[in-house]
């Protein structure tokens, strides 16, 4: 953790697990990361502000991975107060239970969390700009929280312009932008003919980093390979907690 410390009463943003799109691995993302922070002893909080395409009782679903991973602190109600069975947006999963999405509620819910933890990691659902309600954006409930963003993508082909354009999108928005990490969500190739292959995500994924860190330097670009518990390289993950000032070129303008 760098020597950064975290005493009892101090309480940071926390971070805003978002993607490029749905299914790149932003809980297994999420989850490694609010373990590492519980391993050093820091107490943190969990919390979804709405998931769509699985149930309160689902012990596979995002909400239920992200309380076993915080140490099944509070309740999976807390870590996510609105759930809908179908899996499409959340605003059409809700009105084919004939409910509606709460939009104060997708800010506020956040505070049980806040009153027992010193750092708060949210997960978003879709990608930054993907709606989680008519009105809401998933990066408006970041904005609001004011919580740097940690954008994840699968390491697959095209990483790097899906990741190049969230990042861009991000600030554009407001957001600072703490990390990006590269999920290698399906398993590496069989054998070592097909691991020398081309689309090997091991290979896509090393030189995505390597294009992507050069780029986006002092950005830390990290790695999760599949089935991993941890991010690598280890990060600091309590200081990129903190906000800090969005980058801006020469015209004053962010980049």
């Amino acid at each position: 953790m760098g020597g950064t410390t975290v005493n009892q009463r101090q309480r940071l943003p926390g971070l805003c697990v978002t993607g490029t799109d749905t299914g790149v691995g932003k809980t297994a993302v999420a989850v490694a990361l609010v373990r590492r922070l519980a391993a050093c002893g820091v107490p943190v909080g969990v919390y979804k502000p709405v998931a769509s395409g699985t149930s309160a009782d689902d012990r596979h679903g995002d909400p239920w991975r992200l309380w076993e991973a915080a140490g099944r602190r509070l309740t999976v109600a807390a870590v996510c107060p609105q759930v809908f069975r179908a899996a499409v947006a959340p605003a059409e999963a809700a009105r084919a239970e004939g409910r509606a999405v709460d939009d104060a509620l997708l800010r506020s819910g956040i505070d049980v969390w806040r009153r027992v933890s010193d750092v708060v990691v949210v997960e978003g659902a879709g990608g930054l700009c993907s709606p989680l309600s008519d009105t809401t954006l998933v990066a408006d409930v970041a904005r609001d929280l004011g919580h740097p963003v940690v954008i994840v993508d699968d390491s697959r082909l095209g990483c790097i312009g899906r990741t190049l354009a969230t990042v861009h999108a991000a600030r554009a928005l407001g957001l600072v932008v703490a990390a990006v990490v590269l999920s290698e969500v399906t398993p590496p190739p069989a054998g070592e003919a097909r691991a020398a292959a081309v689309d090997d995500p091991r290979r896509i994924a090393a030189a995505g980093r390597e294009f992507l860190a050069a780029r986006l330097a002092p950005l830390p670009v990290l790695r999760l390979a599949h089935g991993a518990a941890a991010i690598e390289p280890e990060s600091d993950w309590v200081a990129l907690c903190r906000p800090a000032p969005v980058p801006t070129d020469s015209a004053g303008g962010q980049r």
